[in-house]
C-alpha cells in the first residue's frame, strides 16, 4: 500500500483522522500487551444484555475484575502470523479507534473507547467479550488449545469479525486461512457465502450488493451459520474493510461504506 489518496488540506476531517492515526500508533508502541491487558480490564464485558443473558458460564469475578455491563467492547485478538506479513494481528489500531467513534455518533449504542486485547491462550478472559475482531495480512496457526478454545467460543454464543489486512491487491492469505480454520472446527457445517438478502447487510444501512470492497480477491463475505438455529457465528470479508475504516485510502466515499459495513455488523450481532 502506497500513501493516502487525499490529505489534510483536501478534506480537514482527514487531516483530524489522520493525526488520530499517529496517536494511536504512538501508543501501541509505547503500551506493551500486558499493559493493554491491565488497561481494558476495568472495561472488561459486553452489553448489558448479552451478560443478563448468561451468554457464557464464567467463574464469580471479584471486586477488582468485575465485568462492566452496558458498554459495548470492541476487543482486538491476539495471535501468531507465521509469514513474513509486515502487518499482523496488531496492525491498524486507529481503524479500531475511528469505527468506535462513528459507531458512538451514529446510533445510540454506549460504547467503550478504551482499547482491549484478547488472547484465545486466556478463555476466560475472552469469554467476557463476547464480540471479538481479528485481521492480519498473513498466513497464520493455531495450537491445539487455541484451537479448542475458539472452536467453544463460538458454540457458546462467542461472535468473530474476521477482515483479511490484504498485503497484496490479489491475495488473500489471512480470508482463505481463517475460512479454512473454521471449517476443520466445524467440518460438517463449512463458511459458506452470505447471500445479499441476508439481515447482516440491511440491517442499519443498506447494501444491496453486500460488503463493500476495498481491495483483494472478491469473493464476497462468508459466514458460518449454528446447526439448527442459523445463528451467524463469524463473518469473514476478504475485502480489507479494516483498512477503510482508517480513512487513508479510496477517498471519502468509500471508506464511509466500509465504516457503515462495520457498524452494520456490531447492530447484528448486538440484536441477535
Amino acid at each position: 500500500m502506497k500513501g493516502p489518496v487525499w490529505h489534510r488540506k483536501q478534506d480537514r476531517e482527514a487531516g483530524r483522522w489522520r493525526e488520530e492515526w499517529d496517536g494511536a500508533r504512538e501508543e501501541i508502541d509505547r503500551l506493551s500487551r500486558r499493559r493493554f491487558l491491565r488497561l481494558g480490564a476495568a472495561a472488561a464485558g459486553g452489553l448489558a444484555a448479552a451478560s443478563a443473558g448468561g451468554w457464557l458460564a464464567l467463574p464469580a469475578a471479584g471486586a477488582d475484575d468485575a465485568v462492566k455491563t452496558g458498554q459495548f467492547i470492541f476487543p482486538r485478538l491476539q495471535f501468531a502470523v507465521y509469514d513474513e506479513s509486515p502487518d499482523r494481528w496488531n496492525c491498524g489500531p486507529i481503524g479500531d479507534t475511528i469505527l468506535r467513534k462513528k459507531l458512538a455518533e451514529l446510533t445510540n449504542i454506549n460504547v467503550s473507547h478504551e482499547q482491549k486485547v484478547v488472547r484465545l491462550a486466556d478463555f476466560e478472559d475472552m469469554a467476557r467479550h463476547p464480540f471479538v475482531f481479528m485481521t492480519s495480512e498473513g498466513y497464520f496457526r493455531l495450537d491445539p488449545a487455541e484451537e479448542k478454545n475458539l472452536r467453544e467460543f463460538l458454540e457458546r454464543g462467542g461472535f468473530i469479525l474476521a477482515d483479511d489486512c490484504v498485503l497484496y491487491a490479489r491475495e488473500d492469505r489471512f480470508f482463505q486461512t481463517y475460512v479454512k480454520l473454521i471449517n476443520k472446527l466445524f467440518p460438517d457445517n463449512p463458511m459458506r457465502k452470505i447471500p445479499y438478502d441476508h439481515e447482516v447487510f440491511h440491517v442499519y444501512f443498506d447494501f444491496k450488493d453486500g460488503a463493500p470492497h476495498m481491495q483483494g480477491v472478491p469473493h464476497g463475505a462468508y459466514g458460518a451459520f449454528e446447526r439448527g438455529t442459523g445463528r451467524l457465528m463469524t463473518i469473514a470479508t476478504p475485502g480489507d474493510i479494516h483498512c477503510g475504516w482508517q480513512c487513508r485510502f479510496w477517498g471519502m466515499d468509500k471508506n464511509i461504506q466500509a465504516i457503515k459495513m462495520g457498524i452494520n455488523i456490531i447492530i447484528f450481532f448486538l440484536s441477535h
